[in-house]
């Protein structure tokens, strides 16, 4: 059942991201980010496919509770309630992934933009950054 849950709030926000996008960046509505909000081009970018994504993860994670309602693998609720929060985090990754190769195409990539992928951590003596 949370599977089903958490699938429509997802599609409630895609499918209203997709109706009314965000005209300004604000944090309450809309999709907001550091890369998002590099200029006009690409808030607009982020938006629809930040909709685009919500609805997709939406319908996957719907889907799959109605699977797994119907066959009756509701009892294995600890596991469902593990591993559903994946859900909500894909439409993220696969925006920002989707804006970085945006930004890097038309020129755009702030210059001071760091790739979550790439930072290290290495020891230093003294204070901690």
């Amino acid at each position: 059942m949370i599977y089903i849950a958490c699938g429509s709030l997802l599609l409630a926000v895609g499918l209203l991201w997709l109706i009314s996008p965000a005209k300004c960046p604000n944090r309450i509505y809309g999709y907001y980010s550091y890369l998002a909000n590099t200029n006009t081009a690409s808030f607009k970018y982020a938006q629809r496919w930040g909709a685009n994504y919500f609805l997709l993860s939406g319908g996957m994670q719907l889907a799959l509770g109605v699977l797994i309602h119907l066959l009756q693998w509701d009892r294995y609720f600890l596991g469902w309630l593990l591993t559903f929060y994946f859900f909500i985090l894909l439409p993220f990754i696969w925006t920002e992934k989707r804006l970085k190769r945006f930004l890097i195409a038309r020129s755009e990539l702030p210059a001071d933009y760091v790739d979550p992928d790439q930072v290290k951590r290495h020891k230093t003596k003294g204070f901690k950054d």
